[in-house]
């Protein structure tokens, strides 16, 4: 929105009426000229949500302005529980990080006001012993760490999240899905203990 006069960009606004088009009553800042502008309001859109709890997912839809940008990593309100993005899939099938919401044919999500649910993998070659242990959502886990968990230690070599595989790096559980480790033998030295986070 520009002033007719002198192209500022440096606008004020005085008055607006109007639900479907605003008509607006403006000042620009600059030369002082009063003028009006007639800007069409676009219908929010209903935009899909899969929203994961634990093992369990379910489908519900959101009112999104289809201008507004979203990104992984954001929050949003799904069945009016606070909820971050985890994934965006666009219109052609694709998963991206940021889109705007006309673009967007599901946005994926995790509620954030129930721990994270991650399950756990350590390989006694061959032997697995698996456990699921729930952590704040915001929990880091870091390839390479040494966890204790009871009486097992071990160290973290790869991760499963949402999106992929990983070798390297770290995820947060909220969007971590499986951890897996390989026992390790130095038990005084570990970098967090999960023993009390273990879901029996």
């Amino acid at each position: 929105m520009k002033c007719p006069n002198c192209n500022s960009k440096s606008i004020e606004e005085l008055k607006s009426k109007g639900k479907k088009s605003k008509e607006l009553l403006l000042k620009c800042n600059e030369c002082g000229t009063i003028f009006r502008d007639i800007v069409n309001i676009e219908k929010p859109l209903d935009c899909r949500v899969v929203v994961s709890e634990f093992e369990k997912t379910h489908k519900t839809f959101i009112k999104v302005d289809p201008d507004q940008i979203l990104q992984v990593g954001g929050f949003i309100d799904a069945d009016e529980r606070p909820a971050e993005i985890t994934s965006l899939e666009n219109k052609r099938g694709g998963r991206i990080f940021k889109s705007p919401v006309k673009d967007l044919e599901t946005i994926w999500a995790s509620y954030i006001d129930i721990p994270a649910r991650v399950g756990i993998s350590v390989d006694f070659g061959g032997r697995i012993l698996s456990q699921k242990v729930e952590v704040a959502p915001d929990f880091e886990f870091k390839i390479g760490d040494v966890v204790k968990m009871g009486n097992i230690y071990f160290r973290i070599n790869s991760l499963k999240t949402l999106e992929r595989k990983m070798r390297k790096g770290f995820a947060r559980a909220s969007v971590t899905k499986r951890v897996y480790g390989r026992p390790f033998e130095e038990q005084q030295r570990y970098n967090y203990d999960l023993s009390s986070k273990v879901v029996v």
